[in-house]
């Protein structure tokens, strides 16, 4: 797809300044936000990392699950080299891949973790993929952006695409800055969240906002 394609340019290109960028966007506060998420998520055998990036949910897969052998895919080659070496102590398994054509068996991954990659993708398409690898009783769990009330909203994105836009062009192009905010602005509410994966079969276990509601993490049961 070619949405796919330029995440791959955008994400290969910024993975020396993707963490100090994560980092500085989110207040130092995204450690927190995965460590919630990976807490509240029973890994499993096999988990899997969609969109991993460099690494960070795989690595704290590793300190909550130590029995577990954690698979990080994702779009961008350089992501994964980075990926890779962060996580070289541990047994893993890194893998170029598509959300949409995840090279697994029907049922055979144990939990599926999205850290700030749900937003980004096609999100029918992507739960059916989901469906397919995840075993009976597994879960998914998902950190991103969320939609708060319209006010808090328009306040933050303003923030984001006029004060922090001249920092985020310096480390991003402007193309690649504006591919952030345009999934900004596709993001779901908590909901609106639900509501698409209680369509698709799963169960609520666990859902918490954060950061003036422009943060959810929300963990869903395959039934």
């Amino acid at each position: 797809m070619a949405q796919e394609k330029l995440a791959a340019k955008i994400f290969d290109s910024v993975v020396k300044r993707y963490d100090r960028f994560l980092k500085f966007t989110t207040f130092g506060l995204i450690d927190r936000w995965q460590n919630i998420l990976v807490e509240n998520t029973p890994a499993g055998e096999n988990p899997l990392d969609i969109g991993t990036g460099t690494g960070e949910i795989v690595k704290k897969i590793h300190k909550n699950y130590p029995d577990s052998i954690p698979i990080g895919v994702d779009v961008s080659f350089n992501m994964l080299l980075r990926a890779k070496e962060k996580n070289k102590d541990h047994k893993n398994l890194f893998i170029q891949a598509s959300a949409y054509e995840l090279p697994f068996k029907k049922s055979t991954i144990s939990s599926i973790f999205l850290s700030l990659v749900f937003r980004h993708l096609s999100d029918e398409k992507a739960i059916l993929e989901f469906d397919r690898v995840l075993k009976n009783s597994g879960y998914i769990g998902i950190l991103d952006i969320s939609k708060p009330p319209k006010i808090i909203f328009n306040t933050i994105f303003f923030f984001a695409n006029r004060i922090f836009r001249p920092v985020g062009e310096r480390i991003f192009s402007r193309e690649e800055y504006d591919y952030f905010m345009d999934s900004v602005i596709k993001s779901k509410t908590p909901e609106e969240l639900e509501d698409l994966f209680k369509n698709h079969g799963y169960t609520k276990s666990f859902i918490k906002k954060a950061f003036f509601g422009m943060i959810v993490i929300a963990v869903f049961r395959k039934v």
